[in-house]
């Protein structure tokens, strides 16, 4: 039986329940479910990645800021585009992988941030923030390796603009793939995910290039997984914009080869105004299904509202 069939049953059982004795099936689960959860994290590999992947976390939380920018990087408000207005008092950083919305209530309650400004200071007139975050979500990664990707063993993953390191981790814990890399121009980040790779023993098949994508090309064409989140947008001027998506566009052409973004490649295109041929290319992998999948194994509902899945574009080369 798998999850999905399981889940059903457990359903059919509750809705099937009447009066007092749906209470009792309640309170018993309610009673024996930390156990059994417990029970399963001990027994389970997964769950041992959950564990070292909250490790990371934690160990990152405490080297970088609490925005998630280091003082080496050059952050660019967005001229055009959906985002043009994500500067000044309105909006906020924050690394979506090293800290999620529990997280950020905990920030909130204990006074370290809000997730409101004050229109006119001193009064009550006060609306809430844009959330920014350049890194993908602990979920975000999961979905990634373990649903909308399949087996990776023997493959070659490239994240462009790799950070704090985040997906990177997360394609060693979560899938077999042989040769991970991260290519990221700052500095700061680069020492930063080298320090968790040697820490966690990670090098036998993570490495991390400062460079400039675009003196990657040989890379580029070798990728089975090209991963691109939220890459472009807020670190480089429009025209630099431009000669990377040209750069992409003749380097990533291995036929079978699978590219996954954050936005989608015709959001990002038309934002910089880049016609590209990408019927020639591309073709764009529907996801729903596997969304509504994952959906329910991690936010409990197929169609959860609160879901960041549907923002992750599958592309395979052709």
């Amino acid at each position: 039986m798998d999850v999905f069939t399981a889940i059903e049953g457990f359903k059919n059982i509750y809705s099937g329940l009447k009066g007092e004795t749906t209470l009792e099936f309640l309170k018993w689960v309610k009673d024996n479910v930390d156990g059994l959860i417990e029970k399963q994290i001990k027994s389970s590999h997964q769950s041992n990645s959950d564990v070292v992947l909250q490790s990371i976390r934690e160990d990152l939380r405490s080297l970088l800021p609490l925005n998630g920018v280091t003082p080496t990087e050059n952050i660019y408000t967005p001229t055009v585009g959906p985002n043009a207005d994500c500067d000044g008092p309105s909006t906020e950083h924050i690394d979506a992988f090293c800290y999620d919305d529990d997280d950020i209530d905990d920030l909130c309650d204990e006074g370290q941030m809000s997730r409101n400004y004050c229109t006119d200071c001193g009064s009550r007139n006060v609306r809430p923030l844009t959330l920014i975050t350049h890194s993908a979500s602990v979920k975000q990664i999961k979905y990634i390796f373990q649903h909308l990707l399949g087996d990776l063993r023997g493959k070659t993953v490239v994240d462009v603009g790799s950070r704090t390191g985040a997906i990177l981790y997360g394609a060693y814990l979560m899938s077999d793939a042989s040769c991970i890399v991260g290519v990221e121009i700052d500095q700061t980040f680069c020492h930063i995910q080298n320090q968790i790779i040697s820490k966690y023993q990670l090098q036998d098949r993570v490495q991390v290039h400062q460079q400039d994508i675009q003196q990657c090309g040989n890379l580029i064409q070798q990728a089975d997984v090209l991963i691109l989140n939220n890459v472009f947008e807020f670190f480089m001027p429009l025209d630099m914009q431009k000669s990377i998506w040209h750069f992409l566009y003749q380097n990533m052409r291995k036929k079978g080869s699978y590219i996954v973004t954050v936005p989608s490649i015709t959001e990002s295109l038309q934002t910089i105004q880049l016609p590209l041929d990408l019927g020639s290319w591309i073709q764009k992998i529907p996801t729903g299904e596997i969304t509504r999948k994952a959906n329910l194994l991690l936010y409990g509902d197929q169609d959860s509202e609160d879901s960041e899945l549907p923002q992750i574009h599958l592309y395979q080369v052709m």
